[in-house]
């Protein structure tokens, strides 16, 4: 073979191996891609399967607030000369309605009628304080003047209370005591979980009186 020959002849090239590490670290990353993608779609697919809550009915499965402070009775109350009062006789007792409506007036109070009860009952205890859903505040303060009466809540859309005395009544409570009471807290409630809010009256809740025949009365 001449040199001419031999000098067109090449010898075949060795190709170079790449290394095993790095075929090992090429197939680590394919693998982390491949499982990246896989949790992506199947977190798409979750969060499209999956129901939105309602608002309103989450709201609704959590219980309401009701919070109870304590509540100063002369704050929260009007004061007398704010308060229109009725006053009746609902006893045999002469007198007793007039009476009883000058020591309120001189408390303060606005005195509307004085008379015979215009419901002819014998209430037998203290008395009772009607009113109606916009007098509830000024019934809850003759309250404090009339210890032991009930409250008896009627459809009167006014705000003038009436003061029926009963049988049971002797005096009004004195004006000292009575300071006292409205200026000593006392527990109310307040929100829309409550069931009912805590009066700041003297008597803790309001009850209807009892129908009786009806008798003769005198002012």
């Amino acid at each position: 073979m001449s040199y001419r020959e031999s000098s067109i002849t090449r010898r075949p090239s060795r190709r170079r191996r790449v290394p095993i590490w790095r075929l090992l670290i090429i197939i680590l990353i394919g693998i982390v891609v491949l499982f990246a993608i896989g949790f992506g779609v199947s977190m798409i697919f979750r969060s499209s399967e999956t129901p939105q809550a309602d608002p309103a009915q989450s709201s609704m499965s959590e219980p309401l607030p009701c919070e109870t402070t304590m509540v100063n009775p002369a704050e929260v109350l009007p004061i007398s000369s704010k308060v229109k009062v009725s006053v009746h006789n609902s006893t045999n007792k002469i007198g007793l309605a007039g009476d009883t409506a000058k020591v309120l007036k001189a408390r303060g109070f606005i005195i509307k009628e004085v008379g015979n009860d215009p419901m002819s009952k014998n209430v037998q205890g203290v008395a009772e304080i009607r009113y109606g859903p916009k007098g509830a505040a000024r019934a809850q303060l003759l309250a404090f003047h009339f210890p032991g009466a009930i409250l008896v809540q009627d459809n009167r859309s006014g705000k003038i209370v009436d003061v029926a005395l009963g049988a049971a009544f002797t005096e009004l409570e004195g004006e000292a005591q009575i300071a006292a009471a409205m200026a000593s807290p006392s527990p109310s409630t307040s929100g829309p979980g409550c069931s009912s809010a805590a009066p700041v009256s003297p008597e803790p809740a309001s009850e209807p009186g009892a129908e009786v025949s009806p008798s003769p009365s005198a002012t």
